[in-house]
C-alpha cells in the first residue's frame, strides 16, 4: 500500500513539474508574440515619422518606406520564430549546419525567394519606378503601384482589382509617369468628307485644348511648351472602315495624361457634330448577281421584267 501510494505521490510531482514548465513555456510564447506586435507598430510609426519629414521626391519616399517596412517585417518575424524555438529548446544548429539541409531548401524554393529579394533591390535602386507610378508589367497587368517590398510587388488595377507580383517574374515594365508623355488620339472619317474641313476642326479642337488646359501641357524655361496639341495629319487609311484616318499629339504632364486623351475624344465628338462631319465605320458592300434579284422577287410575289 506504501508502495502505491508513494508512485502516486511521485506521479503527481512529475505531473505538476511538467504543468508549470509546459504553462512557463506558453507564458513566454505569449511575451514574444506581445513583443512581436509592439516592435511591429513600433517599426510603422518610427519609419512612418522618418519619412513624413521628406521633402523630395514624394514618390521616391513611398518606395524606401515600403521596402524598409517589409524588410524589417521579415527581420523580426525570423527572430520571433528563432526565439520561440529556443524557449521550446528545439536546438537548430545542426539543422543550419547541415549542408544537405540547407542544399534541399535551396532546390525546393530559396532560389525564387532570393531571385525575389535581389530582383527587388535592383528595381529600386535602377529607379524603374515608385510607389505611386501607373505602370503596365509584361504587357498583361497595368495599374498604380501601391507597394515595393523585398519579395513582391503590389498593383492596383484602374477596377479596384489587386495583383500581387513577385519582383523575379517582372520582366518588362512600361511607366506611365517618367518624363514627358505624348497623347495620340486618332479619329477616322469617311473618304467622301472634305479633308480641309476636317483638318480645320481638328485645329480648333487643339487651340480649345491648349487655352483651357495649358497648366496640364510640358513647357519650356521660356514658357512655350515642349509640343502644343496639334494636328499631326493624315497617319492611315483604313481600308476596313473605309476612310481616311487624322491623328492629334500633344506632349503632356504625365498625371493628366489620361484626362487630356479623354478630353482629345470629347472635344472631337463635340466639334464633329457642331461641324457636320462624319465618322466612319465598318461597312460590307455585297454585290448580287441577275439571277438571285429575280428568284428574290418572284418569291414576294412580285413580277419580273424579261425586256
Amino acid at each position: 500500500m506504501d508502495f502505491w501510494q508513494g508512485q502516486y505521490l511521485l506521479f503527481l510531482d512529475y505531473v505538476n513539474a511538467n504543468f508549470q514548465l509546459v504553462l512557463a513555456k506558453l507564458m513566454y510564447t505569449g511575451i514574444i508574440f506581445l513583443i512581436t506586435y509592439l516592435l511591429l507598430r513600433l517599426r510603422l510609426t518610427l519609419v512612418n515619422k522618418i519619412f513624413d519629414r521628406s521633402t523630395h521626391d514624394i514618390n521616391k519616399a513611398n518606395t524606401l518606406r515600403t521596402m524598409l517596412l517589409s524588410g524589417t517585417r521579415y527581420v523580426i518575424y525570423i527572430v520571433a520564430v528563432l526565439t520561440m524555438l529556443a524557449v521550446f529548446e528545439i536546438n537548430i544548429a545542426p539543422l543550419l549546419a547541415s549542408a544537405g539541409i540547407v542544399g534541399l531548401a535551396v532546390g525546393f524554393g530559396a532560389q525564387n525567394l532570393v531571385k525575389d529579394i535581389i530582383t527587388g533591390f535592383f528595381i529600386m535602386f535602377e529607379d524603374q519606378f515608385h510607389v505611386g507610378d501607373f505602370i503596365e508589367v509584361n504587357d498583361q497587368v497595368s495599374g498604380t503601384v501601391e507597394e515595393l517590398g523585398l519579395r513582391m510587388t503590389t498593383i492596383r488595377e484602374w477596377s479596384g482589382k489587386k495583383f500581387y507580383i513577385a519582383n523575379s517574374e517582372i520582366k518588362t515594365v512600361r511607366n506611365y509617369n517618367r518624363g514627358h508623355l505624348r497623347t495620340v488620339v486618332s479619329v477616322a472619317v469617311p473618304f467622301e468628307e472634305d479633308l480641309h474641313n476636317v483638318f480645320n476642326t481638328l485645329n480648333e479642337v487643339c487651340r480649345n485644348i491648349t487655352g483651357a488646359h495649358a497648366d496640364k501641357l510640358i513647357k519650356l524655361g521660356d514658357g512655350s511648351f515642349v509640343e502644343a496639341p496639334q494636328v499631326y495629319g493624315i497617319t492611315d487609311i483604313n481600308k476596313d472602315k473605309r476612310g481616311v484616318v487624322f491623328t492629334v499629339t500633344a506632349v503632356v504632364d504625365p498625371t493628366h495624361y489620361w484626362f487630356l486623351e479623354r478630353e482629345f475624344r470629347r472635344l472631337i465628338l463635340e466639334y464633329f457634330q457642331a461641324a457636320g462631319i462624319a465618322m466612319a465605320y465598318p461597312q460590307l458592300n455585297i454585290k448580287t448577281d441577275r439571277s438571285f434579284e429575280i428568284l428574290h422577287n418572284t418569291k414576294q410575289g412580285g413580277t419580273v421584267d424579261y425586256s
